[in-house]
């Protein structure tokens, strides 16, 4: 067991300067088998310096230097290099943790694991889980985390001022980039939610204590605005109108697209899905298959949307002489072919094979050539057509419960997201009961 110690007074500069300078250091136990050591120079107007002290067994002790005391006014403590008794004591305690954390990872086997190594483990598993999802983790996880200093950083030696320095250069594009905008809130919460999660994964495994775990929950909290939704753009019919005939006029592919998200108010992941076999002219309608959002299997297996006569006629063309079980909607994949220095030629892109759209980056350059066009506002996204059709819904009278059952989604993200226009359909339908209360003469 360590020695005993006689306890002085270290907290005050005054304390510290009544104290008789010695080679010794003063010691006091700030917890367990940790102490807070504090030298005083022979030397007089030369200010102190800190140490920490743990005790290992066998009277055998490990030391560490933290920084010089606040001694001299001149000289204030900045935290670093020159300490405060109170500071002095948080340092000391997070070298005794450091230490532990890497005597417990030796005993574990546990001691390469980095961040990086934690985030490989959790995409691999996210990706046998889902593919699509790990590989959205798995992009945010690499442009924000795996490019950073953070990312070699031992994960049982993890502080909280590793992540609040990483965190301080999280911004859209990835790191190194030269626009330091910052991500958008729901963004945000995702890549903090994904790096906990691989985080926390792997401290258990590694029986890291109970300190790291709340490291990291506090450390990579989301902000407290993460839940709230960008602002519903909504389009007028005419609007929405122009911009199908703007995508047609750029691409027939990328115009298919558009307007069976137009027609349907489905979601980019759904549309992509639906099958030559979904399309059903003489219905009148095509059958949508259900997001992919959410947890567990759903029960609907496809969602009837009625279609106008104009996109019936588009579609016919699109399934005709086609297996039913092909994509609906495809696009032409293209590949980058080599140019040759000798022959003075560049490279070119050449065609490959039609593919279904994948995700909505591969309609962003099309998708803004043709909101340009018609002069609609620049930042507008596809997820408007979306909106504008659930709107169109309920603004028709249509019951809440039917909007939400067609676009798949709950009447509750149904009432909290549009409740507005709710209210508005409710109040038309309300005025056809409306009752003169003054006598109608002839």
């Amino acid at each position: 067991m360590p020695a005993k110690i006689r306890e002085v007074s270290l907290a005050t500069r005054t304390a510290r300067t009544k104290l008789t300078a010695r080679v010794k250091p003063y010691y006091r136990r700030i917890g367990g088998d940790l102490h807070l050591g504090y030298y005083r120079p022979m030397t007089k107007g030369l200010a102190g310096s800190w140490i920490a002290r743990r005790y290992l067994g066998a009277a055998k002790y490990e030391t560490a230097a933290l920084g010089r005391a606040d001694d001299v006014p001149e000289v204030p403590a900045d935290g670093t290099a020159v300490l405060t008794f109170d500071q002095a004591q948080r340092a000391a305690v997070e070298w005794s943790r450091q230490k532990a954390a890497a005597v417990r990872a030796a005993a574990s086997g546990a001691t390469n694991v980095t961040v990086r190594s934690a985030v490989d483990a959790y995409v691999t598993i996210r990706k046998a889980r889902a593919m699509k999802a790990g590989r959205d983790a798995e992009l945010r996880l690499s442009h924000h985390v795996l490019a950073a200093p953070l990312a070699d950083t031992a994960l049982l030696t993890l502080t909280d001022g590793d992540l609040a320095r990483w965190r301080s250069g999280i911004a859209r594009g990835g790191r190194g980039k030269p626009r330091k905008t910052p991500l958008a809130p729901a963004t945000l919460a995702r890549l903090l939610n994904d790096l906990r999660a691989a985080l926390t994964a792997a401290a258990r495994k590694a029986k890291a204590p109970a300190d790291l775990h709340t490291t990291i929950k506090d450390g990579l909290r989301p902000p407290e605005d993460h839940g709230k939704a960008r602002p519903k753009q909504v389009l007028q019919d005419a609007d929405v109108r122009k911009l199908a005939a703007a995508a047609e006029a750029i691409d027939a592919d990328f115009g298919a697209l558009v307007m069976i998200l137009a027609a349907t108010g489905a979601r980019l992941d759904q549309a992509a899905r639906i099958t030559v076999a979904d399309f059903q002219p003489e219905a009148r309608r095509v059958m949508v298959p259900p997001s992919r959002k959410g947890r567990g299997q759903k029960q609907i297996i496809r969602i009837a949307v009625p279609l106008p006569d104009d996109v019936i006629a588009r579609l016919r063309s699109l399934a005709a002489g086609r297996a039913g079980h092909e994509p609906l909607l495809t696009r032409w994949h293209h590949r980058q072919v080599e140019g040759d220095k000798a022959a003075g030629t560049l490279y070119r892109w050449e065609r490959v094979d039609r593919r279904p759209w994948a995700n909505a980056a591969t309609m962003t350059r099309q998708w803004r050539a043709a909101v340009a066009s018609i002069g609609l506002p620049a930042d507008l996204v596809p997820y408007c057509l979306r909106h504008s059709s659930i709107v169109r819904g309920l603004r028709s009278g249509l019951p809440a419960a039917l909007v939400a059952k067609v676009h798949d989604t709950s009447v509750g993200m149904i009432e909290k997201h549009y409740g507005a226009f709710i209210v508005d359909a409710s109040e038309d339908l309300l005025r056809r009961a409306v009752v003169p209360l003054e006598a109608v003469h002839d």
